[in-house]
């Protein structure tokens, strides 16, 4: 089945300059533990085209950008309408948006998914974002294209204004960190992606309540991985710098498509892997 849903993928636009600026942002008080070097990994220079490194904080407000803020990878892009991004390099950040016929989608994280990867994140504001979630791809070139699980495009949603189920196919319920998933597997047919145009599947999951504002949460990614392989649908490839656009990154985003008032929503996204050993 085909989502009628805004591809959050990356497209060849062009890209304008990008400017650095503070982000006047309440932090944590674990903050100063999560804040990143400048270290940028092998491989991503392939990406140096459109990719910026910023050591402490970025504003975004152009269509397409990839980069870092220190060690936070970060995407942030859109296909018009107006919207920004600011940035900072303990992985906080806001999205701003206005009203319009437009998608977007944008936030912090890594430039690859890792299956024991856990991800810690806060959000303080939402004005209605269609969705908050944990959000990549995996890609395996080796694979026939004409197989649409080549590619994956996968969310695990925490707060949405706009439910994906009612078009996917379900898959199974389970239990992660104490909270109720049910995932879902839709398909797109010839869209945009981080491979050019292609037809890919799109892998679900959503909590059975959205996840509260102002408060510490934890998603533990290997919980998904496995519900999803449970059903048969197995994540290719997540750290992959083969694709043509962009690599196989993992990010905390804010995603709108044709929002019908200006909005906002901010937060704080940090890998909580070290803090459960």
């Amino acid at each position: 089945m085909n989502i009628s849903l805004p591809l959050a993928a990356s497209a060849l636009l062009t890209v304008g300059s990008l400017t650095s600026c503070a982000i006047d942002q309440d932090r944590s008080s674990t903050a100063s533990d999560r804040n990143q070097s400048t270290t940028i990994p092998d491989g991503i220079e392939k990406f140096n085209a459109y990719t910026q490194r910023y050591p402490q904080s970025a504003h975004l407000t152009q269509n397409h950008a990839t980069g870092h803020v220190g060690d936070y990878f970060f995407t942030h892009w859109k296909d018009g309408g107006s919207t920004s991004l600011n940035l900072d390099n303990d992985g906080s950040f806001k999205v701003t948006w206005e009203g319009g016929g437009y998608n977007y989608v944008g936030g912090p994280g890594w430039h690859y998914g890792d299956p024991d990867r856990e991800i810690g994140y806060r959000f303080d504001e939402d004005s209605g974002a269609s969705y908050i979630t944990l959000y990549g791809w995996g890609y395996d070139e080796t694979m026939p294209t004409s197989d649409p699980a080549h590619l994956v495009e996968y969310y695990i949603l925490q707060r949405w204004t706009y439910d994906p189920s009612q078009d996917g196919t379900y898959g199974k319920t389970f239990v992660s960190d104490g909270v109720e998933y049910s995932t879902y597997r839709s398909i797109r047919e010839q869209k945009p992606s981080i491979n050019s145009t292609s037809t890919f599947y799109q892998y679900w999951s959503k909590p059975t309540e959205p996840r509260a504002l102002g408060e510490d949460h934890k998603i533990i990614f290997a919980d998904h991985v496995k519900a999803w392989a449970d059903t048969g649908w197995i994540i290719p490839d997540m750290n992959n710098f083969n694709a043509s656009d962009d690599p196989t990154y993992q990010v905390m985003a804010v995603e709108v498509f044709n929002p019908a008032n200006d909005g906002a929503a901010s937060g704080q996204v940090w890998d909580a892997s070290k803090e459960s050993k």
